[in-house]
């Protein structure tokens, strides 16, 4: 196990059609250490301490796939959603830094 893994991917900020943030591959990037998860792509920066992640799954739509961060952080979009091309490469990076990672796609 590494200290720190990060992927490039995309990002959906927000679930409306006019208050929704997306950007493809390769503008984001979500890092895991132990103690968080972090999302940044252009000047959005997003830290999820361990104790603030209420759910990780895994999120479709079409034929996108992507990890979907639950959180409890109040000045964050409540939908946040990091899409990969390496989901499984991910989720297995995730289960062995001890996060849980719900294989229900949501």
């Amino acid at each position: 196990m590494t200290a720190t893994f990060t992927q490039t991917g995309g990002i959906r900020v927000g679930e409306g059609i006019f208050d929704a943030f997306n950007a493809t591959w390769p503008f984001a990037h979500l890092t895991i250490t132990p103690k968080q998860v972090h999302l940044s792509c252009f000047s959005y920066q997003y830290s999820f301490p361990r104790d603030s992640i209420r759910r990780l799954s895994q999120h479709r739509v079409w034929f996108s796939v992507g990890l979907r961060i639950e959180h409890t952080v109040p000045m964050y979009p409540v939908f946040l959603v990091f899409w990969t091309f390496k989901y499984a490469a991910l989720k297995r990076q995730l289960r062995e830094m001890g996060y849980a990672v719900d294989d229900d796609v949501v």
